[in-house]
């Protein structure tokens, strides 16, 4: 007796035992998953980890506390209302919020304390003067040259000169300009983040919140506020009101973490309505259907809390593992039950009937489910790590099943059985095996000949496969997050200029400021040559620490009292108020301090008010980590090829400077060549280990050579219909075509061994009915994530149903066929 009888023989004496043991796995399996279960949306985490270019991209969305941001977007599309009016009510209301830290609707220059806070960045960019400019800048510190300063502007003034009054209030002291001059060739205030479109229609706002973390409920708790606070302004402002859109990481995180809950559900209730209509109208039983799904439950609530214990967190394209196990797992119960239940019919008892189908198909079965096991467990070798969860939890997910279809699927289905009334599946089935048992050949060279003429299609230069590279392209459909940014590019074209990043990490502040200084050189040299269009890099920020200590020590012998006293006595003797000047005595105070030798390091976001907007600039480049920074290059056109990439390295990297590059299009310039490399070679090791599989299972030449060919020929198939349906290939779905390899040859496999051990239409038909409603409900099992509003898990499952209808097509008019022609010769 094979162990598989074994184990289903052990199952029907102990039903009661079975059925228990079941209940405490799902019972473990659900408390594992509710207490332990993490759902991970940071689509990052799909990309293959082994690219610096994707890893410095997860540093730039970690380490920057960008990801904090929210960006307001007030579109009024109409032009109906007053936009200027809306926004500064808008603005002032969420400086209100609680959850709010800063805010940027303006230039910095522009805010109420701008040009204040200005003064207190001055005295660090100061220190790091070249030592002739430093000492040009604190000869306008001296009594003689205040006194002079301050009656000019008073002059100017009077004489009606706005400007004067700018610079005096700007800079009273005269340090502010030089010490600020660094940062003009630098980037502006506002470099790559334009406030309001050309036309008019569209303001922007970006808010700083103080959620503590990115997880999804964070996000979503978050935006629960955001959305009462835009409902709120709109409801106070008198008159019509503009369209309130919402951007940013943490919109995408919970409009993502939400729409997975929605694909599971609808997922997993259109795989099981398909495939309910599809076993009643096959079968027209309740019970042995309500087993089925039992098991498919068992098998989905614990290939789930495998992942959630090996896996710190389940990701977007893992949230597809129960829609796919279903409609794979189900083909076990499909033929177990296509066979017990014509055993049942001609008078066999349940545990005999039972026990002779796992007899019969047992071995098929198993085979079957190593083969797709092994198809998800070429994901592994994927390199992302979304696919390596998929491949897991559905490789353990499917062998679960086939064992537990063999044991408490019979359990379950019980002994009473009832015949049924005519089977217009296995009516159908009957004649069309009638018709090949008797002549093969018409079928046989109609397979051939459409198999034959599709791949010729696919293959020739004609029509072609569209490959998806646009980032864009991985987004939610009706993403209302994915629209506001849409909409922020084309109204601010600027915005949608996309860099390539540079980050510059090192160990200390020297290094650091060496680095960036290298980096600004050759950046500009690359301008000139005009390889790159332009470079907006952090280094004004980055300060020289021998520079800082050199200029420090300058100002040993400076008589600050002197210096403020001078300032105040021209105060009063030009007639201002000294309590308008007080950040200028701040800055007077600084100076002093630092002449005492109290020099500590300089932590920017510490220099400013935490609601400065002036912080929205140190955040674009600076990291909250020290010591790590970001430039903004900007290539003359949008990387599309790994050369262009390659010219990029070469005119921006060398010559001393260790930046690492990425982006979104640089990034997709790296994975594009990876998915086709990717895609070849974990096909080749899938057709590999389906070979040896079936090696051991035929034992013979022809069957195998058969069935590759049959594979091989479905293959192209599949190709021609993405050619003829437009599907486009991404980096996801590529790795679709393994898995139909794996998934594929399952029915090769049931079909030759149900042709070797049954002879004539009858019987050959209680074994390809199920075969067959087994293919359609996996095309049903994949096609039900076309309801899934994440696109990587909805062109998955497009392009796994299309090639399981290639391979369900090649069994019936190829490989059986074929087989059945072989035996009658």
């Amino acid at each position: 007796m094979s162990l598989e009888t074994r184990f289903t023989r052990t199952a029907l004496r102990r039903p009661v035992a079975t059925v228990i043991v079941a209940l405490l796995l799902a019972a473990l399996a659900i408390g594992v998953i509710v207490t332990r279960g993490r759902i991970d949306s940071n689509v990052l985490n799909l990309l293959p980890q082994e690219f610096d270019s994707v890893a410095a991209l997860k540093l730039y969305d970690q380490a920057f506390s960008q990801a904090n941001e929210i960006t307001f977007a007030l579109w009024d599309e109409t032009g109906g209302s007053d936009l200027d009016g809306f926004a500064e009510h808008f603005g002032e209301a969420l400086r209100k919020e609680p959850w709010v830290v800063r805010v940027m609707d303006r230039s910095p220059m522009e805010t109420e304390r701008g040009v204040e806070e200005i003064q207190l960045l001055a005295v660090p960019l100061l220190l790091n003067l070249p030592e002739a400019d430093f000492a040009e800048a604190l000869r306008h510190l001296e009594p003689e040259a205040l006194a002079t300063r301050l009656a000019r502007k008073r002059a100017e003034i009077e004489a009606g000169s706005p400007r004067a009054e700018m610079e005096l209030q700007f800079d009273p002291l005269g340090v502010v300009i030089p010490a600020m001059k660094p940062l003009a060739s630098s980037f502006s205030p506002d470099a790559g983040r334009p406030l309001a479109s050309p036309d008019g229609t569209l303001r922007v706002a970006i808010a700083v919140t103080n959620q503590d973390g990115l997880d999804a409920e964070t996000c979503q708790a978050m935006m629960r506020k955001v959305d009462d606070f835009a409902a709120r302004v709109r409801a106070d402002w008198e008159g019509a009101a503009p369209q309130v859109l919402v951007t940013g990481r943490t919109a995408y995180v919970a409009e993502m973490s939400l729409g997975m809950k929605d694909d599971i559900l609808w997922t997993v209730a259109g795989s099981v309505a398909f495939i309910a209509g599809i076993f009643s109208l096959a079968f027209r039983r309740l019970r042995p259907l309500l087993a089925i799904f039992c098991v498919l439950a068992l098998c989905c609530v614990g290939a789930v809390a495998s992942g959630v214990l090996i896996f710190e967190e389940l990701n977007v394209i893992t949230m597809g593992v129960c829609a796919i196990m279903i409609g794979i797992s189900v083909d076990f119960g499909m033929i177990f039950y296509g066979t017990y239940q014509t055993l049942r019919t001609q008078g066999v008892a349940h545990q005999e009937a039972a026990l002779q189908t796992v007899k019969l198909l047992g071995r098929g079965i198993f085979f079957g489910a190593a083969t797709a096991a092994c198809a998800f467990g070429t994901l592994l070798l994927s390199g992302s790590p979304g696919f390596i969860q998929l491949g897991t939890l559905i490789g353990l997910g499917v062998m679960l099943a086939a064992g537990l279809m063999m044991t408490l699927f019979f359990v379950l289905v019980g002994g009473a059985h009832q015949a049924s009334g005519p089977d217009f599946i296995f009516i159908a089935t009957r004649h069309y095996l009638d018709r090949l048992c008797r002549n093969p050949k018409p079928a046989l060279l109609f397979g051939v000949a459409a198999l034959v003429l599709l791949n010729l299609y696919a293959y020739a230069p004609v029509g072609r496969v569209t490959v998806e590279s646009d980032p864009k392209s991985l987004e939610p459909a009706g993403s209302r997050a994915g629209f506001a940014l849409r909409k922020i590019t084309e109204k601010l074209p600027a915005a949608g200029v996309e860099p390539v990043l540079a980050f510059i990490q090192t160990g200390d502040a020297e290094q650091f400021y060496r680095q960036w200084d290298t980096a600004r050189k050759r950046w500009q040299h690359a301008q000139e040559e005009g390889l790159i269009g332009k470079a907006t890099t952090p280094a004004a920020f980055v300060l020289d620490p021998e520079r800082v200590d050199a200029n420090a020590r300058r100002l040993h012998g400076m008589d600050f009292g002197a210096v403020r006293e001078a300032f105040a006595r021209g105060l009063d003797h030009e007639g201002f108020a000294r309590e308008s000047f007080e950040a200028a005595f701040g800055l007077i105070r600084a100076l002093e301090t630092l002449s005492r030798g109290d020099r500590s390091p300089v932590n920017w976001r510490q220099t400013l008010p935490a609601s400065s907007s002036w912080i929205f600039v140190l955040d674009r480049f600076l990291s909250t980590v020290p010591n790590v920074g970001v430039a903004y290059l900007f290539p003359n056109k949008t990387l599309a090829s790994a050369q262009e990439q390659a010219q990029l390295r070469e005119a921006v990297l060398g010559g001393g400077v260790e930046a690492r590059l990425t982006g979104w299009s640089y990034v997709m310039a790296d994975l594009v060549p990876w998915a086709k490399t990717r895609l070849m070679v974990l096909s080749l090791l899938m057709l590999g280990v389906i070979t040896l599989v079936l090696a051991f299972l035929y034992r013979a030449v022809v069957p195998l050579l058969v069935l590759l060919g049959s594979l091989a020929l479905s293959v192209g198939m599949m190709i021609a219909g993405l050619k003829l349906t437009g599907i486009p290939l991404n980096l996801f779905n590529v790795l679709g075509f393994p898995l139909v390899l794996g998934i594929g040859v399952d029915y090769g496999i049931y079909t030759v061994l149900a042709v070797r051990s049954r002879t004539g239409a009858e019987e050959l038909a209680t074994v390809i009915k199920p075969i067959f409603l087994s293919g359609v409900t996996t095309i049903a099992g994949f096609g039900s994530l076309v309801l899934a509003t994440h696109p990587a898990l909805k062109s998955l499952g497009l392009i796994c149903a299309l090639g399981v209808a290639c391979c369900l097509f090649s069994t019936f008019f190829l490989v059986l066929p074929a087989y059945l022609w072989r035996r009658g010769r």
